[in-house]
């Protein structure tokens, strides 16, 4: 197989930015690239910079860049699925919600729905650097929060990011993942304009 990098343009209903119609997940990354501390610190200046309800900013965020042991620790917090590709990754990205406000507990919606917030501008940011990257789910969150040392905060995902790779010697699981198409539900499944949900 070539060494083709695939690209997966949105098929939209409405013209959309190209940092978000191009916006795609993919399980392959250059293991060759890094990030300079200026490009990781204008990720983390993307997050710092969102929208949170009364500027509480409920949030953290730690980057965990490749080649440091702190790298191989924050990895092994993936399920294994998650660590044979995202350990290719330039950076890993653990996002963070603080659980406490002056000791009570927070509105764990409000507080999740601000880290989301803030973990989407930093994904378009990546976006707008060159770069990829894939939310993960598949992650082991207490071991996480310990790796951390997330004291008083919520694991809520982690982000793989860097340069997107090619197909050439990837395994026929990931080819497979990859060349699966974008797809969304209907226009009218997800929103609704001027009138009730029907």
């Amino acid at each position: 197989m070539t060494n083709e990098i695939l690209s997966k343009t949105a098929e939209t209903s409405a013209e959309l930015h190209p940092l978000i119609r191009d916006r795609w997940s993919p399980r392959i990354f250059d293991s060759t690239h890094s990030l300079s501390l200026e490009e990781v610190q204008a990720l983390g200046e993307a997050f710092r910079w969102g929208a949170s309800s009364y500027n509480e900013q409920p949030w953290h965020v730690v980057f965990a860049r490749t080649g440091s042991s702190f790298f191989q620790e924050v990895s092994e917090g993936l399920v294994e699925f998650n660590q044979k590709w995202a350990s290719h990754a330039s950076v890993l990205v653990v996002v963070l919600a603080n659980r406490l406000k002056d000791g009570s507990p927070r509105d764990k919606a409000a507080t999740f729905f601000d880290a989301g917030l803030a973990s989407g501008q930093l994904v378009i940011q990546a976006e707008s650097m060159g770069l990829k990257a894939h939310y993960m789910a598949g992650i082991l969150h207490d071991a996480l929060a310990t790796t951390v040392a997330a004291t008083d905060r919520d694991v809520v995902t982690v982000i793989a990011i860097g340069k997107q790779g090619g197909l050439a010697d990837q395994t026929e699981e990931i080819i497979a993942r990859e060349l699966t198409p974008r797809t969304r539900q209907e226009p009218s499944a997800i929103y609704t304009i001027d009138s009730k949900i029907s």
